[in-house]
């Protein structure tokens, strides 16, 4: 019977969201008293307060899970390829339930960064830690949530998606794609805070 659990793979897991972090900061002396995170930390935290230690810990299992679902898929094609049938359905079958609990801590990671903010109340949504997906998503149910309120004092809402100054390649992932829907929608919106974010005129619904 096949197992991917003793395995591993080379291949790359799928690309994670642009948390921003910072690496942790050199150990110092022993001090009577805990010296301050570093400046760069101190920063990320700052623009990330919803990407808790329990968020990094269900992404990296996704991540962990997907490794393996990789590997199953690799042994189910040479397993097939070898004409041994019942072992390629085995593996295929552990993949799709590794898939399923990569879904699931993704989820679970996503949820937390989510229900830890007061979108709903604030009109103001940060994407930071989401994986693209997921990011536009949420900015999709907000966008709703918020056309369908009659709030006289608030004309705009903001969408947080951070500038992508710490993706990979200093290149944006979430950014463009949130302005595409923003243009797919037709609304008015400008890009503000070093465009890291997206204020919105809200079109409420009648």
């Amino acid at each position: 019977m096949g197992n991917c659990f003793g395995k591993s793979s080379a291949a790359s897991p799928p690309r994670a969201p642009a948390t921003n972090s910072a690496p942790p900061a050199k150990k110092q002396r022993t001090a009577t008293t805990s010296a301050p995170p570093a400046k760069k930390q101190r920063r990320t935290e700052q623009q990330q307060p919803f990407v808790t230690d329990q968020v990094q810990t269900l992404r990296t299992q996704g991540t962990n899970y997907h490794l393996k679902a990789v590997a199953c898929a690799k042994q189910s094609q040479d397993a097939w390829k070898n004409g041994d049938k019942a072992k390629a359905h085995t593996l295929s079958e552990e993949k799709k339930a590794l898939q399923q609990k990569r879904n699931d801590a993704n989820r679970q990671a996503a949820n937390r960064i989510l229900d830890a903010q007061t979108w709903q109340s604030s009109g103001e949504i940060d994407l930071h830690g989401l994986y693209l997906d997921e990011a536009l998503d949420a900015t999709r149910r907000f966008l709703t949530h918020w056309s369908k309120k009659s709030k006289p004092n608030r004309d705009t809402v903001l969408v947080i998606t951070g500038a992508g100054n710490h993706s990979e390649n200093k290149m944006a992932v979430i950014r463009p794609k949130v302005e595409e829907l923003l243009q797919k929608e037709r609304l008015d919106y400008e890009s503000v805070h070093g465009n890291g974010a997206f204020r919105v005129t809200l079109q409420p619904s009648q």
